[in-house]
């Protein structure tokens, strides 16, 4: 987006809560590692107060031992997700644009990435400038700005806003904090002095004296600050307890601020964390269908950032490919890595599932897909049925040709949660079948 047409919340209050399958999934270890990450959003300043330079260009750190267990930090992955829910997205990405594309020697650049204190199109992100070159797929017709660090000295430090997490391989990295360029692009667009044409959330009315009388469509200034609360939930109905949030709204007419008290029964979290199986992808969110674009139809921005919305953590498990054309692959790799909470102390990593020695029973799955590794999402057919058994029984999953000639591919430990199994079908593959038998 262009400066004045970013997206973003209205209200001074956003709720959030976790679904059964996240609690199952994850326990009170993950239930804290998210509420950590919330913690350090709501520990921010109002937009007002903010002096940009007591926030550090580069708050990402390496965890060796989670890096060789393969582990990916909870805790930094609900953070990057939510700044992505709270209107940022990749700088590192958008750093460069192309425009008007025709090949490799002919086309035009923009930038939407800006300077947050002169709100300049800018080629730093902080404090690193960045070059970029044009990578082109003629398979897919695509091209795009590939961006990278101009100083090869400084490249180790890339890519470190936590806007940009989601662009990254994150086995072992965590996130110490907010960087100095997150932090300039929530100021800007809460600030009071961005002042953009903005709805109400729905469900929002008047209250008290405005109970019937009250302005939905108006230019508003930034809400200045925005706090999350965990929205109770009610463990013998099953559903979430609803709460009433009164708050003043202000917004300009004839070049006057008005204020008017306005009110929002909330019955579900706004955002909700999930964690079910979501296929080969770590994790998934709902998309921005319902954010509501006020710049329309001639601009793609200003808008609202609307509720719901579903934040999936993946239930990932141990995972294993056959990537070879020759089968069986007597090798096969593991692909997936593991959720996992961990810092910069010397305490061992956190890794889920949550351990129970209830768990009995662990899901495999297994895709087809075609060599092509982009066409994971598009191409694969996936299968899934559970191994049933006491807790750390061990399976062999078998594959035959002719359903009387088994071959063994690899063992899986029964730990709960899931394991998935990747077959790249090449044109060459004769039929096969699958099973997983006690071992």
């Amino acid at each position: 987006m262009d400066i004045g047409q970013g997206y973003r919340w209205n209200v001074p209050v956003v709720t959030y809560g976790y679904d059964p399958s996240f609690l199952e999934y994850f326990g009170s270890n993950g239930v804290s590692a998210v509420d950590a990450a919330i913690q350090i959003l709501n520990d921010l300043p109002a937009a007002s107060s903010i002096t940009l330079t007591n926030y550090l260009p580069f708050t990402l750190r390496m965890n060796y031992r989670a890096q060789a267990q393969g582990l990916v930090d909870l805790k930094s992955a609900a953070l990057g997700l939510m700044i992505e829910q709270m209107g940022l997205t990749m700088p590192g990405r958008f750093v460069f644009c192309l425009r008007s594309f025709t090949n490799t020697a002919d086309y035009t650049v923009i930038s939407r990435n800006f300077d947050p204190e002169s709100l300049a199109a800018s080629s730093y992100i902080n404090t690193l400038l960045y070059g970029y070159y044009v990578l082109y797929n003629p398979y897919y017709n695509i091209a795009y700005a590939s961006p990278f660090v101009a100083d090869p000295e400084q490249r180790a430090g890339g890519f470190s806003a936590i806007a940009d997490y989601l662009s990254l391989a994150q086995v072992g990295r965590f996130y110490t904090g907010l960087t100095f360029d997150d932090v300039g692009g929530l100021r800007y667009l809460l600030s009071t002095n961005n002042v953009a044409l903005e709805n109400l959330l729905p469900g929002v009315t008047g209250s008290g004296t405005n109970a019937s009388n009250y302005v939905m469509t108006a230019l508003r200034p930034g809400v200045d600050k925005i706090t999350f609360v965990r929205l109770s939930s009610d463990p013998l109905l099953g559903q979430f307890v609803p709460t009433t949030n009164q708050y003043v709204d202000s917004y300009i007419t004839n070049n006057i601020v008005q204020h008017q008290t306005l009110q929002r029964v909330i019955t579900k979290p706004d955002i909700l964390f999930t964690g079910h199986y979501s296929g080969i992808q770590d994790w998934s969110r709902s998309g921005t269908g319902n954010w509501v674009n006020m710049g329309a139809p001639s601009n793609a921005g200003p808008g609202v950032i609307q509720p719901p919305i579903e934040i999936n953590f993946n239930r990932l498990g141990s995972s294993m490919a056959n990537m070879s054309a020759s089968y069986p692959d007597t090798n096969p790799d593991p692909v997936f890595d593991l959720w996992g909470s961990f810092d910069g102390t010397t305490n061992p990593p956190v890794v889920y599932p949550a351990t129970s020695t209830a768990t009995n029973s662990t899901e495999f799955h297994l895709w087809l897909l075609p060599p092509n590794l982009y066409a994971y999402t598009s191409s694969g057919q996936g299968y899934y049925w559970n191994l049933q058994g006491q807790p750390n029984d061990l399976f062999q999953l078998q594959t035959s040709t002719n359903l009387s000639d088994w071959v063994n591919v690899t063992s899986i430990t029964n730990l709960g949660g899931t394991f998935t199994y990747l077959d790249f079908i090449y044109s060459s593959t004769p039929q096969r079948y699958f099973r997983t038998i006690p071992q």
